[in-house]
């Protein structure tokens, strides 16, 4: 009996202990899809250019002639997790009625990586680690989508999380006067 109680907290421990393909590889994540830059400046945001998270080129967070809606975002939000598999499905369904551009706000690049990768995002990102794009557009919190027009102005913002694919088709249709499904 006294053996086994001495056994007792290794046993603990041991089931404390992730398993070693649990953890993230060394390598670092693979994800990488590359960025456009646009040529109409979003309007607030100004000529500002940041790195792709994909590819790490300079990228001018604008509109290149079709609606754009830019969806700030995080690691370690929450309700960006949440969000994260909707606003794909959004881009899947209408990628090429309207754009979407991403933006990792106060994140590293590797964290927000890990994270279009573990979501499967097929859509751009940049990495917006000093949240330009956020206090520019006036965002409180994260998460935030703007849905800005092919002329770069703002024609709205959400800035409530639980926004699904549905919401966001509802919002982006209204707001740019199209017909999307």
């Amino acid at each position: 009996m006294r053996r086994a109680l001495a056994a007792l907290p290794l046993l603990l421990l041991a089931a404390c202990t992730a398993a070693p393909d649990d953890t993230p590889g060394t390598d670092g994540p693979t994800w990488s899809v590359a960025c456009t830059s646009g040529t109409v400046p979003v309007a607030g945001v100004g000529d500002l250019e940041l790195d792709c998270l994909g590819d790490g080129t300079a990228t001018a967070v604008g509109t290149a002639g079709k609606p754009l809606v830019v969806v700030l975002w995080a690691s370690w939000c929450v309700p960006c997790q949440d969000e994260a598999p909707e606003i794909e499905a959004f881009y899947r369904a209408h990628g090429d009625q309207v754009d979407v551009l991403g933006v990792d706000t106060a994140d590293t690049d590797d964290r927000g990586r890990w994270f279009a990768e573990d979501f499967g995002m097929t859509y751009p990102s940049v990495a917006d680690p000093d949240e330009e794009v956020r206090i520019a557009l006036g965002v409180p919190a994260l998460p935030g989508i703007a849905l800005v027009a092919p002329d770069g102005t703002v024609a709205r913002l959400i800035v409530e999380p639980g926004v699904t694919a549905a919401g966001l088709t509802e919002a982006a249709a209204d707001a740019f006067g199209l017909e999307l499904a």
